[in-house]
């Protein structure tokens, strides 16, 4: 991999994982705001924040040969 991208990859993936994280857990936040009226809604707020943390376990191992 050329250094430069391998130097943007290694600043970018902790970025995306902790932008990820926020979105996370905003997606669980509102799945509890509306789970008493709109249960289908939030439990696929809650299906895309485990999905989210599915794609991020993929990020994680990246950096992780990066280094």
């Amino acid at each position: 991999m050329h250094d430069t991208h391998h130097h943007q990859l290694n600043s970018l993936l902790p970025y995306w994982l902790e932008h990820n994280r926020e979105h996370r857990e905003e997606f669980r936040q509102w799945a509890d705001r509306t789970a008493a009226d709109r249960s289908e809604v939030a439990g696929l707020l809650r299906q895309a924040a485990d999905t989210m943390a599915e794609a991020d376990r993929y990020l994680e191992k990246a950096l992780s040969l990066l280094k």
